[in-house]
């Protein structure tokens, strides 16, 4: 049910608009394949991020409350559910990318929160579905939530510390 995306993903805005219709079409009894194509989109999410947040000061600010957000949501996702697409969470842009102009960079955080939005009710109608509420759907709900909330300025979080070593998922 996950979304193939290319390894070297062009354009991430794409990918998040079709892990949004994915998300929109799946069904929520399906709890593993929801949480997996939700790490598909934070993935997405995670790359449009950093490529605002390179075009511009107010993203790259708001990247850096995004990032702690963006980790806790990949470790509840990694923690309850295998994660079977192999992709990895961006930790950085990688060394050849081309910085994006303003526009583009206001349309990936336009991208990033609808897919958060997506994600949320998709994760609360899943948990609505199980017989008892899953601590597995809890978390990324909240999470989600968080994490549009950080792109829109209205949470602030914390800074991102890391573990050492970072996990194999975060590269």
């Amino acid at each position: 049910m996950t979304v193939v995306a290319d390894r070297q993903v062009k354009d991430p805005c794409a990918w998040l608009s079709a892990v949004n219709h994915e998300l929109a079409d799946a069904h929520p009894a399906d709890t593993r394949a929801v949480l997996m194509t939700v790490w598909d989109g934070l993935v997405a999410a995670r790359l449009a991020g950093l490529y605002a947040a390179a075009a511009s000061p107010r993203w790259r600010a708001r990247q850096r409350h995004a990032e702690a957000v963006e980790f806790d949501l990949a470790v509840q996702l990694a923690r309850n559910c295998t994660i079977g697409t192999g992709l990895a969470i961006p930790a950085r842009l990688p060394g050849a990318a081309v910085a994006w102009p303003g526009e583009r960079a206001d349309a990936a955080v336009a991208a990033v929160v609808s897919f958060c939005g997506t994600a949320e009710a998709m994760l609360r109608r899943a948990g609505e579905l199980t017989p008892v509420w899953e601590d597995s759907l809890l978390g990324p709900v909240a999470l989600t939530r968080w994490l549009a909330d950080c792109w829109t300025g209205r949470h602030a979080g914390c800074p991102l510390r890391l573990p050492v070593p970072p996990p194999p998922w975060w590269r």
